[in-house]
């Protein structure tokens, strides 16, 4: 709660159409029950009409006051005109979806993808374009990665759940816990076999982290998953990759069960794809058990 307040602090300088207000719980218990906060901080935006909306993003003032403008708007964005409106739109948020349909198959497909819209309104943007010539697409914009994604195999089952799946994937993972106890299996089930792990120790490491590797975890997204582990909430993990400190880099080859750490000098992603290339050579001398002092990396 307190690392949320200078955040809080610039949503509410910056908000423009909603009054932005906090209640702490420990002291105004009755508020906080009846409106059903069961943990805290909770963050929640109450409309004229009696809705409310729960944002379940990033603690960080940037990503609210892109929910505050996200959900002011419909849940569905009618695009009349394409050819300006759709850039406009398609620019407008991290994510968004548009929809065309056929006259045929409005009738199929729209409410899927409108509920589709309900269900994800708060972390995503949609929009509908008009009445498609040629065939009923859903297409979805991720902009952060610089990454299209089309489906037009509307009729398959569970397929607009999916395509939301694959295009809102990023690229650098910051596993929950539960992602963290699975992690082999995912890397495994996504046919990579090298994990990148980056363990830090504040939000400025982790952005200034995920801007620099953001292009290399997209070049070698078929075979190297990239992570950001919080070293303050997982204090044994550095540890356990090789690390002496509680930050720096640790590269896990799964398939042949080694450990590359490094925390010895500045971070690029030219110097660590230097690394991990030799490492799939087979040129770089993993860990083997030794402490990670007594194992020079001079690629980075």
């Amino acid at each position: 709660s307190q690392d949320l307040e200078v955040e809080w602090a610039a949503v509410r300088g910056a908000a423009q159409d909603a009054a932005v207000m906090s209640i702490d719980c420990a002291t105004d218990v009755a508020t906080c029950a009846e409106m059903d906060v069961m943990a805290y901080p909770a963050i929640r935006l109450y409309h004229g009409d009696g809705r409310m909306d729960r944002y379940r993003g990033p603690r960080k003032s940037t990503p609210i006051l892109a929910f505050l403008r996200r959900v002011s708007r419909p849940a569905v964005s009618e695009i009349i005109t394409p050819t300006t409106s759709l850039s406009e739109f398609a620019s407008s948020d991290d994510i968004t979806l548009t929809a065309e349909f056929l006259p045929s198959e409005a009738g199929l497909y729209e409410w899927q993808y409108r509920e589709l819209a309900r269900q994800y309104h708060d972390r995503f943007s949609f929009a509908i374009l008009p009445p498609s010539q040629h065939q009923s697409v859903v297409r979805c914009r991720n902009n952060r990665n610089d990454e299209d994604f089309t489906l037009k195999e509307l009729w398959l089952v569970g397929a607009l759940d999916e395509l939301v799946s694959q295009c809102t994937a990023p690229l650098i993972l910051e596993p929950t816990r539960k992602e963290m106890a699975e992690l082999g299996q995912m890397v495994a089930s996504a046919g990579r076999h090298m994990v990148v792990h980056y363990f830090a120790t504040s939000d400025g490491e982790k952005d200034i982290y995920r801007d620099e590797m953001q292009a290399l975890a997209k070049k070698y997204l078929n075979d190297v998953l990239f992570t950001i582990i919080d070293a303050n909430e997982h204090p044994l993990m550095p540890a356990m990759a090789g690390l002496e400190a509680g930050a720096g880099i640790s590269i896990e080859n799964l398939r042949a069960g080694q450990l590359f750490p490094y925390q010895d000098g500045e971070v690029s992603a030219t110097a660590l794809e230097r690394l991990l290339i030799g490492i799939m050579k087979g040129a770089v001398t993993p860990r083997n058990g030794l402490r990670p002092s007594e194992v020079a990396h001079d690629e980075l």
